[in-house]
Formats: C-alpha cells, sequence, structure tokens
C-alpha cells in the first residue's frame, strides 16, 4: 500500500540532512600513521633526545606532512644548537618547496592554489616557506657563506611574492636586511646599499648596520600566528595570533643597563597580509582584500627602537591588532547541499614559528656574551623569562647571536 500522506516524510528527512550536515561538521579527518621500519627506528635512536619525536612524526606522518615536520625539526634544531641538523631538514624543507614553488614553468603548472586542500601534501603558505629561507640563510650567515645567505634571503623574499593571488608585492622586511647583511659582509657595499634603501620603505626607522658594527643580534619572541577552521562545515579559514604568552619585547644587557631590540619583523601580519594589505577572504584562489587598509609596515615603522611593542599582540591583551585578531581568509563551500562534498580548509600550520623578531645591530667580539630578557606588554621583565648566549664569529671577520623566548630544552616556561 502506498501512503498518500506525506507527512511522515518531514522528520525523516530533517534527521536526514541534520545526518549530513553533522557529517560536514565532524572533526578533522584522522589519518594512519605509519609503523616505523627497523632502519628509521635506528635513525630516530641516534638523533638527539630533543629532536627524537619530530622525528618520529616525520616517519610516521609520511609525505603528506613531510615538510610540515622537517620545518618542525629545523626549527628546534636551530634553536637547540644543532646546527647541521637544522640545516640537513630546511634544505630538505626547501627542495620540497621548490618542487612545486619554484620560479619556473614546470613549477608553475604543478603547483595548485596556495591554500592547499587538507588532503594533499603540506608545502606551507607563503609566509612560511620564505621562513624556511630565513632559518636557512642564517645557519648559512654563522658559516660565513655570504653569498648562499643572500641568495636563501632573497629566495624568501621570492616565496613572499608569487603571484597565486595576483600579487606581485614582497614586504618581508627582515629578509631584506639580512640580504643587505650579507652583501656587507661580502664587501658588496652598492648591493647593500639597495637593499637598505629598499628597506626603508617599510621600516624607515630600522637601525641600519654602521661601519663598525660587526654582529646581529636576532632575537624572537611570542608564539606562531594559528590558522584555524571557522564558519559552518569548516570551510573558512582564519588567521590569529599565537595564544598563551606574554614577551612581546626583548632587552639585551649591555653593561650596566639594558638596550632594546629592533621589532623587524611580525610574522602574523606576514601571515594575514599580501604586500601589506590585509586579507579578507580568499573565494575560488581570489583574495578579496579589506577596504579599508593600512599602509605597508606602518605598526612596525611606527615603532621606535625603544619602544617595548606595547598593545602590538592581541594575544597580550594589546588592542593595535585587534581588527587583525581574526582575519577571515577564505570561504570554499559552494552553494547547496553539493558543499557536503567539500574537502574542509587546510588548518595545517608550521607551530614552531614566532610572534615577532627583534635585531640590533652591534660590536662584538668572539665569544662575548649575551643576556637577552623578554618583555610583557606593559613594557616589565616576564618573570623567570630570558635567554644567555653568546656572539659567534664565522672566521671572516663577521658576528652572529641568537636567543629565543621558546629554547627546546626549557620549553619556553615563563
Amino acid at each position: 500500500m502506498w501512503f498518500t500522506d506525506k507527512t511522515w516524510l518531514r522528520p525523516a528527512l530533517a534527521t536526514a540532512i541534520a545526518g549530513t550536515l553533522a557529517g560536514c561538521a565532524s572533526g578533522p579527518k584522522v589519518y594512519d600513521r605509519a609503523t616505523l621500519a627497523p632502519a628509521e627506528t635506528s635513525l630516530v635512536a641516534s638523533k638527539p633526545a630533543v629532536l627524537r619525536a619530530d622525528f618520529e612524526n616525520l616517519f610516521e606522518e609520511g609525505q603528506r606532512n613531510k615538510v610540515l615536520n622537517l620545518m618542525e625539526i629545523g626549527i628546534k634544531a636551530y634553536r637547540a644548537g644543532y646546527r647541521q641538523e637544522a640545516k640537513n631538514t630546511l634544505t630538505q624543507a626547501r627542495l620540497e618547496i621548490e618542487n612545486v614553488y619554484a620560479d619556473s614553468d614546470a613549477a608553475r603548472k604543478a603547483r595548485s592554489i596556495w591554500y592547499e586542500e587538507a588532503e594533499k601534501d603540506f608545502k606551507g603558505e607563503p609566509y612560511e616557506r620564505a621562513m624556511v629561507y630565513l632559518y636557512l640563510g642564517l645557519v648559512y650567515l654563522e658559516e660565513g657563506d655570504y653569498g648562499n645567505a643572500r641568495a636563501s634571503f632573497l629566495a624568501g623574499l621570492l616565496q613572499d611574492a608569487f603571484a597565486e593571488e595576483e600579487q606581485n608585492s614582497t614586504d618581508f622586511a627582515l629578509l631584506l636586511y639580512l640580504a643587505g647583511w650579507s652583501a656587507m659582509q661580502m664587501g658588496s657595499d652598492q648591493l647593500a646599499r639597495e637593499h637598505f634603501e629598499e628597506l626603508k620603505l617599510y621600516r624607515p626607522d630600522a637601525p641600519i648596520p654602521q661601519a663598525d658594527d660587526n654582529a646581529l643580534l636576532i632575537v624572537e619572541t611570542g608564539t606562531s600566528p594559528r590558522k584555524l577552521g571557522d564558519g559552518v562545515g569548516h570551510y573558512q579559514l582564519v588567521y590569529r595570533r599565537g595564544k598563551n604568552f606574554r614577551d612581546v619585547a626583548a632587552e639585551v644587557r649591555n653593561g650596566e643597563e639594558w638596550s632594546a631590540l629592533y621589532p623587524m619583523e611580525d610574522i602574523f601580519f606576514q601571515a594575514s597580509t599580501r604586500g601589506g594589505r590585509a586579507i579578507d577572504r580568499i573565494v575560488e584562489g581570489q583574495i578579496q582584500f579589506k577596504e579599508n587598509t593600512r599602509a605597508v609596515g606602518s605598526t612596525l615603522s611606527s615603532v621606535s627602537q625603544d619602544s617595548m611593542l606595547a598593545g602590538f599582540s592581541s594575544a597580550a591583551g594589546g588592542a593595535v591588532g585587534a581588527g587583525y585578531a581574526a582575519i577571515s581568509l577564505i570561504s570554499v563551500a559552494a552553494e547547496g547541499m553539493s558543499a557536503s562534498a567539500n574537502t574542509r580548509a587546510d588548518i595545517r600550520y608550521w607551530a614552531g614559528l614566532p610572534d615577532t623578531i627583534h635585531l640590533l645591530p652591534v660590536t662584538a667580539a668572539d665569544g662575548d656574551p649575551v643576556t637577552v630578557r623578554f618583555l610583557d606588554k606593559n613594557g616589565q621583565p616576564v618573570p623567570g623569562l630570558a635567554d644567555n648566549t653568546e656572539f659567534k664569529f664565522d672566521g671572516r671577520g663577521a658576528g652572529l647571536a641568537f636567543a629565543t623566548s621558546r629554547r627546546p630544552d626549557s620549553g619556553g616556561s615563563q
């Protein structure tokens, strides 16, 4: 017998639709982890203890997360002082990136839109790829290989300038500064002047190295920008500042006094903008920008050398970044029920990155000790949070010291 009263269908249909939508909004897909082969187990055991868990992730998660895990190993190794390990893993990440994001016709044909769906192999967003070249360039600087250091920093600028989003502008001030520093050490004064002149477009008050400055101090503060799924079905991406950190500025001991470091690069700003313009969202691979945009680099450029960067981080309770605390990036949901077939937006990100990188050119000698303390949004030292390092010279006359609030051995406890 056929039912002529179709009212019974309504709750069933509602239940079916609800089930479909619930399926769309369910948690992220869980991927199988491979079992380590004996050779892989042996290799993991041979690594420094602080890196073993990350190497396990590298082998267990496979190709899909290979670049992401190489990034995480590289930055942790660099912070822990394992420079060769950092160089090896960051170089592998660079090679993987360049298979897709090289400046060549073959790579242009191979790469997809920059926000990569969650099932695809991770290659990183423009700012993440640029940071691979930055840390690799720092390793080259420590080795006195100024030519490769400058080339690495310029390659990072290229990653920042790729035009999948119809943007050819790059505003990564830290990479420009380090390219200029590398050119100085090479004795290429003209190249150095060109880099620093371009830098002034973004950081007019940056501390340009003087003739007697033979060393560079670089300091990290804060935690990585976060990429989060948002909206029904998590088809939108939003960027937010890192959380659970208080350190927004840094000072270095100078005799009995403390000298402020210049906040050269805001990594969240790089994540959530293109060419200095704030992203509203990306739809079908096309960036849509906010109508009211700010001048390129205006926030950091307005901060003088002795500023504490107060209020800059929304995670630290500041207001300057409030308008950028949750920037909607993309919406990939199609109209109608076909949205249920779409892949969720990719929310993987390089969690090991800092929030801000500071620097100061100085006159120093090999082995000079460096004590750095970290400051909160009120300019007060964060209790129990400091870092000690020293200047290491490369044998060719230039030195570098690196400090961070996130040393792996201390866990960055505050």
